[in-house]
């Protein structure tokens, strides 16, 4: 009988320890996280939703955000806020405001939360947490043509310097130049460039012909599309302008030189035919003077 009893109280004592541990497990949980996207520099406003779903009330509880390791600091507020009582099987919201740094890459950022409380009996318990906020930063593309004379009815090499302005990167950008009146492709009009970092730059070399009676000003309709680094898509439209010049037109403004070879050979032409007759009629005079 004793026996039987010892077991019994065992097993008693095992089951009140665990069911101890899963109603502290379960006292305070995050119900809820509320948030959005927040751009580099920009404010944004965390709602934590903690229930309380324990037997008893709970008190002095306590939520702080970790953000030593995260692009992110305090903004207004502290990055601890204190409840004074969760009563049982209710939902309070802890709000914290928050500021993205300026240089705060693109992604998914894991915030460190920490809760305490004290409960029924005055015990202070711990539980820890993560929650995610997303900093999304889009890149900014320019276009722009590097230096270089273009001229009519002739072979050109013509650059694209292909910019990202942003903060974020832009991932398997790809350009395509469209067809247009006035200039031909003399190389391939579409170009996969990848990847171009933050405030980094990149180039594309076309061969291109304009034809003989091209407009001074020729359009250049681009399409550039590329992802961010949530993977997001865009695609977007450049129109460029073109300065052509015919070759008359680009000697007049000083852009291009004058072909001056075909003077310089008539000139030494000359001289040789001047130095020729001079020597003729050096010795035309020379053979009347021995004649006399």
């Amino acid at each position: 009988m004793n026996k039987i009893m010892k077991i019994t109280l065992s097993v008693l004592i095992i089951a009140f320890l665990i069911l101890s541990t899963v109603s502290f497990a379960h006292a305070l949980i995050i119900d809820s996280v509320s948030t959005s996207e927040i751009n580099p520099g920009k404010k944004s406003t965390i709602t934590i939703g903690l229930e309380n779903d324990a037997d008893d009330d709970i008190t002095d509880v306590s939520i702080s955000l970790d953000l030593t390791s995260v692009p992110f600091a305090p903004f207004d507020s502290s990055s601890e806020y204190g409840i004074d009582e969760i009563r049982e099987d209710k939902t309070k919201n802890a709000v914290f405001q928050i500021i993205a740094l300026n240089n705060a890459k693109s992604g998914i950022y894991k915030i460190p939360v920490k809760i305490t409380f004290k409960n029924a009996e005055d015990e202070i318990k711990t539980k820890d947490s993560l929650i995610s906020v997303v900093v999304n930063s889009e890149p900014i593309i320019d276009l722009d043509i590097e230096e270089g004379l273009l001229l009519a009815d002739q072979n050109n090499d013509l650059s694209i310097r292909v910019t990202n302005k942003g903060l974020s990167d832009a991932k398997f950008l790809e350009v395509e130049i469209k067809e247009s009146s006035n200039i031909k492709f003399l190389s391939s009009n579409k170009h996969y460039i990848g990847d171009i970092d933050s405030d980094d730059f990149d180039s594309i070399d076309l061969k291109v012909i304009f034809e003989e009676d091209a407009p001074e000003k020729v359009n250049l309709p681009i399409t550039v599309t590329y992802k961010d680094d949530l993977n997001k898509e865009y695609t977007e439209i450049f129109n460029l302008d073109l300065d052509v010049y015919t070759s008359s037109r680009a000697i007049e403004l000083g852009l291009k030189e004058r072909n001056l070879t075909g003077f310089y050979i008539i000139g030494v032409l000359l001289i040789i035919i001047l130095f020729v007759v001079y020597r003729r009629l050096r010795k035309r005079m020379r053979d009347k003077k021995a004649r006399k």
